[in-house]
């Protein structure tokens, strides 16, 4: 229940008035929540969009989902996708490239990748037929955080130093595994709440798990090349981008009748 508490407060905005000591045992072990944290942050948007959409129309409704996504995150995700731009395309050394990301002042690449990210998100969920909105702004960030656990997985942190380094370095394939079956079950129990049938259910939860860890695995075997490991930058920036994957992936589906 502690690496549960401390993903909460460290991946969320939610306040919970309880100490839980940082360390390397509680943080890996709470990787096996992300799922379940994803569907925290998403259950306040699908709220939103679904009040919205009634009193206001889609339009309005995308908007809101997208805000408070950003909003319970406190822009966590968005700050290491803007910082992992400015590092990767200012096509320096690894050293220079990580340094940069460190960095707290943004780039226009980072500005720039940050504003395509979020555009890129309405747009994609704007063109969700209406029926499968809600179920698409649940499911999203849960396929989201659990990628984040296979893109720790598979890779080593790139900087020499203590601190998140420990605790990605500690993350393995069982952590992965255990995030990726609680997703499983999220998903699926979804996709049967909206009355698909069990044959639909099975095929997209495969899907769209492979969708989004596939990617994360491949951006992780990326970085590596390029920073020669992953960082908690690219860890953030992962789930934006799968959040993004997931989204491409359902709405793919839902448009071609697969849904």
């Amino acid at each position: 229940m502690q690496s549960l508490i401390l993903m909460i407060q460290f991946m969320t905005r939610y306040p919970i008035p309880v100490v839980v000591d940082f360390t390397a045992v509680h943080f890996v072990k709470g990787m096996k929540w992300m799922p379940l944290i994803g569907l925290l942050v998403a259950l306040p948007a699908a709220g939103c969009y679904a009040g919205f959409e009634m009193l206001l129309g889609r339009d309005v409704a995308t908007l809101a989902a997208v805000i408070i996504l950003i909003w319970v995150t406190g822009g966590l995700h968005l700050d290491g996708i803007a910082d992992t731009a400015d590092g990767l395309f200012s096509y320096n050394t690894r050293e220079r490239m990580l340094e940069i990301m460190r960095d707290s002042n943004l780039g226009a690449h980072g500005v720039t990748t940050m504003v395509l990210t979020v555009l890129s998100k309405f747009v994609l969920l704007r063109s969700v037929p209406a029926a499968g909105s809600v179920l698409a702004v649940l499911t999203v960030p849960v396929l989201g955080h659990m990628a984040l656990t296979w893109h720790a997985a598979v890779a080593r942190y790139a900087r020499d130093e203590n601190g998140i380094g420990d605790f990605v370095n500690q993350t393995g394939l069982i952590h992965a595994s255990a995030a990726t079956l609680l997703s499983v079950i999220i998903v699926s129990c979804l996709l049967l709440l909206w009355g698909f049938p069990l044959v639909t259910v099975c095929a997209v939860t495969v899907i769209l798990h492979l969708a989004t860890a596939g990617f994360a695995v491949l951006f992780a075997a990326y970085l590596t090349r390029r920073l020669g490991g992953i960082t908690g930058d690219t860890i953030g920036a992962t789930i934006e981008l799968a959040e993004l994957a997931g989204l491409f992936v359902f709405l793919f589906l839902w448009k071609y009748q697969l849904l």
